[in-house]
């Protein structure tokens, strides 16, 4: 089975982190509190190239659209964020 969550680096993780922002919240258009992050990423360029394609090669948006599928919400998945940023800096001491 694949993991449907790439391995992202620390760079991307914060990244996804300031995409996850809830001062981002009504940057974009869709119903879910997700596709304001999804929004914010598009601007940074991590979107698809051409309108209407599908997003398979940015890991930030397969994090955003796996955690929805999921069910999961933006609180949720900052958490985890911040968990996983933490669990990285006290590694590196």
């Amino acid at each position: 089975m694949i993991d449907p969550l790439p391995v992202l680096s620390t760079v991307e993780l914060e990244t996804l982190l300031a995409a996850l922002d809830p001062l981002l919240d009504g940057f974009g258009d869709g119903a879910s509190c997700l596709d304001d992050a999804r929004a914010f990423l598009h601007r940074l360029g991590e979107g698809p190239e051409t309108e209407g394609a599908e997003p398979t090669g940015q890991p930030l948006l397969r994090w955003l659209d796996a955690w929805r599928d999921a069910g999961g919400n933006r609180a949720t998945l900052r958490l985890t964020v911040v968990t996983l940023l933490e669990e990285r800096r006290n590694g590196d001491r």
